[in-house]
């Protein structure tokens, strides 16, 4: 993969999808742990999923304003290389969940507009490992198949690793990449056949043109 662009598939549930993403050499996979998504899954499965486990691509656990007995349940059991924070969480909660776990912080943010980018860099970008910029939504927190206006990206200077969500395919992505010159790359929707059912077929495709970008 491109060292010039990472990409994370995120919402996996099953063992194909997750060989897909492993064999393809993803740099990251994520599991949501949040009851009202259709990408939810349990612990149990996700540590059956997690058997084939490599050094390579890191491990994201996605949660929404998650509590400290749910994330020391996730951490005991999976040990995720980052922990995704897609709710409302302050940044003094995000500082805190960091210290008290000890864990790398992934802080999701809906963008709208470049003053909104701008606060929110200012706002999270010391507590947080790396920035994921998002469309906005009022329905489910991610995943939600929607694009923003990626020109509020462009000339976008951020000194740590930021990643661009939202509504993100194959056949967009170049496009994406091309006007916000973004690091890393998340996709989740964009390889589903249904909401929340991922294609093997399709996380290998995009990952394979994302070598290519």
């Amino acid at each position: 993969m491109s060292k010039l662009l990472e990409i994370k598939i995120c919402g996996i549930k099953d063992k194909d999808s997750m060989n897909a993403a492993l064999n393809n050499k993803a740099n990251y996979v994520g599991l949501v742990f949040y009851k009202n998504s259709p990408r939810n899954i349990s612990i149990e499965l996700s540590k059956k999923l997690l058997i084939r486990r490599n050094s390579y691509t890191k491990i994201v656990v996605l949660t929404v304003d998650p509590d400290d007995i749910l994330i020391s349940n996730i951490i005991f059991n999976i040990q995720p290389d980052f922990l995704q924070l897609h709710g409302q969480e302050t940044p003094e909660r995000c500082k805190a969940i960091k210290t008290k776990f000890n864990i790398s912080i992934i802080k999701g943010i809906g963008i709208t507009n470049k003053e909104q980018l701008i606060y929110s860099t200012k706002k999270y970008g010391d507590v947080s490992d790396i920035l994921l910029l998002d469309a906005p939504s009022s329905t489910l927190p991610g995943g939600n198949g929607t694009k923003f206006n990626w020109e509020v990206l462009k000339n976008y200077d951020y000194r740590k690793k930021w990643m661009l969500a939202g509504g993100l395919k194959f056949d967009n992505i170049k496009e994406a990449i091309k006007i916000t010159n973004a690091p890393a790359i998340d996709v989740s929707s964009g390889v589903e056949v249904h909401k929340g059912i991922k294609d093997p077929k399709l996380i290998e495709q995009l990952i394979k043109k994302c070598k290519n970008i």
